[in-house]
This record gives C-alpha cells, sequence and structure tokens, in this order.
C-alpha cells in the first residue's frame, strides 16, 4: 500500500467547481512559502503543461495530462482536443473502458480483494478512538460503519478519498480520460491500457493487513484536508502545474504526526516511487510498442512531469518534446 492513502487525492483528483466550496491552498501560504514550492516545482524536468507533443521521425505521440473525475472545465478542453484523439491510430489510457469494465467484474466476483473476508474487522483492529474517528468520517462520506468496519483498509481509503460534494453529482467519473475515450469510440479509434488495472490493486493490496492498518491512521490524519485539498488539486491541475499541489501535500504529511518522522518520510518516498515512478518506467514500452505513427497517450497529469515522468522518460528514448495547446 505504501502511502498509497496519502497521495490519492492527487492520483484520483480534482473537485467540481460548481458542487465544492474550498480552498485553493496554494492562496493561504506566506509568500516565502508559496515561492519555494513554486520553485522546487520548476526545477523538476517537463514541470509545466498538461498537453505534450513528442516526435521521433515518422512517429507523435501526444501526451494529455488528466483528470479522473468531472470538471466544468473539461468541456471546453475536451472540445479542443477531439481533433487530436480522432485523427490518432491508437489511444492508450491507464485502462481502457473495456479493461475497466473487466476489472470492476472481477472486484464484484472476489469480495476478498476489498473486504477483510476472516479475522477481525477493523473495529477489533483499532483503538475505540481511532475507531470513533473513523467511523465519523466514514459517515460523511456515505459509508455506513458497519460496512466500513469490514473494508480492507485501502478500499476504505478509496471509498473516503472523494470529498462528498463531488460524490453528489451524478456524472462525476466523467473525467477528461473518459470523455477523450468516448471520443475515440465515437471516430473508430482504437483504445488500450497502458497497464493491468488489477496490478494496481495488486501493489496498494500488497502489504500484510496489519501494516495496511497502520497505515490507514496515517491517512486518517490527511483526511481533514477534504474540500481544500481537492481544489488545491483542481486549480494547480487548470493552472498546468500539477506538481505544486503534490509538493503541498507532501510537505503537510510530513510535518504531520502520522507516525514518526522517518516512517512518515520512507512511505512518502515509496508511494512516489510505486504509484509514480516504476508506472511510468513501466509504460514505455506499452507506448513504444504501439502499432501507428499517432499515438495518444492519456494519463493522470502526475504522470508527466519531473526526472522519472512519461515525458522526460519519452526524451530519453530519443523524441523530442514540444509543449502544445490544452
Amino acid at each position: 500500500m505504501r502511502l498509497f492513502f496519502c497521495v490519492l487525492i492527487l492520483l484520483l483528483p480534482a473537485a467540481l467547481r460548481a458542487a465544492c466550496t474550498g480552498t485553493d491552498l496554494r492562496t493561504t501560504l506566506p509568500a516565502e512559502g508559496l515561492a519555494r514550492i513554486e520553485a522546487r516545482a520548476a526545477a523538476a524536468p517537463f514541470a509545466e503543461g498538461n498537453h505534450w507533443i513528442a516526435r521521433r521521425g515518422a512517429r507523435t505521440v501526444h501526451v494529455i495530462g488528466t483528470l479522473h473525475i468531472s470538471d466544468p472545465r473539461m468541456e471546453g478542453i475536451t472540445a479542443g482536443l477531439a481533433p487530436v484523439v480522432r485523427q490518432a491510430d491508437l489511444l492508450l489510457m491507464e485502462a481502457s473502458p473495456a479493461d475497466k469494465a473487466a476489472f470492476e467484474d472481477e472486484l464484484g466476483r472476489t469480495p476478498s480483494l476489498m473486504l477483510i473476508t476472516e479475522g477481525p474487522t477493523l473495529i477489533d483492529r483499532l483503538p475505540p478512538q481511532e475507531w470513533e474517528s473513523l467511523a465519523a468520517k466514514a459517515r460523511q462520506h456515505g459509508v455506513r460503519p458497519w460496512m466500513a468496519a469490514k473494508m480492507r483498509p485501502w478500499f476504505l481509503a478509496l471509498s473516503m478519498a472523494v470529498p462528498p460534494c463531488v460524490l453528489r453529482q451524478k456524472d462525476f467519473k466523467n473525467g477528461l480520460d473518459q470523455r477523450l475515450a468516448a471520443e475515440a469510440e465515437q471516430a473508430g479509434v482504437p483504445i488500450r491500457s497502458l497497464e493491468d488495472p488489477m496490478a494496481v490493486i495488486r501493489m496498494m493490496d500488497g502489504d500484510p493487513l496489519e501494516e495496511q492498518v497502520r497505515q490507514l491512521r496515517a491517512f486518517t490524519a490527511l483526511l481533514g484536508g477534504g474540500e481544500d485539498a481537492f481544489s488545491t488539486t483542481a486549480e494547480a491541475y487548470f493552472d498546468e502545474q500539477p506538481l505544486q499541489a503534490l509538493y503541498l501535500s507532501e510537505q503537510e504529511f510530513l510535518h504531520s504526526d502520522a507516525l514518526t518522522a522517518q516512517e512518515r518520510q520512507e512511505l512518502w518516498t515509496d508511494a512516489m516511487q510505486e504509484l509514480l515512478d516504476q508506472r511510468n518506467q513501466a509504460w514505455i514500452p506499452v507506448i513504444e510498442a504501439a502499432a501507428g505513427n499517432r499515438i495518444v497517450v492519456a494519463a493522470g497529469a502526475l504522470h508527466l512531469p519531473g526526472e522519472n515522468g512519461v515525458l522526460n522518460l519519452l526524451q530519453q528514448q530519443g523524441y523530442t518534446l514540444e509543449r502544445a495547446p490544452f
């Protein structure tokens, strides 16, 4: 699991502006603190931009950073990107619609992936005060405590990662990736997955249950960010500055009182390696093996920038990179 909880809001990001009233936390930072965040983000390779074009020989790869949850601003963005998708030979997504449906079906057939099916539930695994606090947060997210107690920690975290103000919107799952997939399907453009969705679940559920419970306490400490955390991520995304939200989240976690300082640092480092770096590196051979010379890659915006970001990794494969309109 490796701090999956603590970065989940950044990998499944963004609130609906019309439904949520959170504050962009970047606007509340002292000038010096904001300058540090901005400078650190700016120092990373390909720090800015949600749409880049990678070219090598006859091949062109459009790399688009997405949000997985809807926002009204996506309508104009989708309209601008639709011609790119419709003219492509292939759309690569983290999980294609077909693979996502198969994945959800497998989860439904295998409850042990999501639920504690043997031994004590979370009620008995957590101290009473911690459980009551967690149960109260579960209620706020529409999860009944008796059900929350049976959930494996990674699944409970996922269930509470999105603020209730977002969940109330009937189309909240209609993020940019799903909108681009709809454009591809209408144009008859094939859609393939960058990875096996089940592999991500195996990674999140990889630690022993007791270790997941221990990390759940760290996640619980971060749940207070709520709408503010989502609004910060959304605004950073539409500013095409996703690293700023990530670094702010990191700063808040490392200065929290969840676990020890060393454990917090180790968990954050592991999370970045497993949820971002390793997945990005595994995607490059998939992109390289894709059929056709006009490829579109649509993945969460945090996968694009940084030393181990998709853009820098493509550059290392001999592609030239150009930022494109978004």
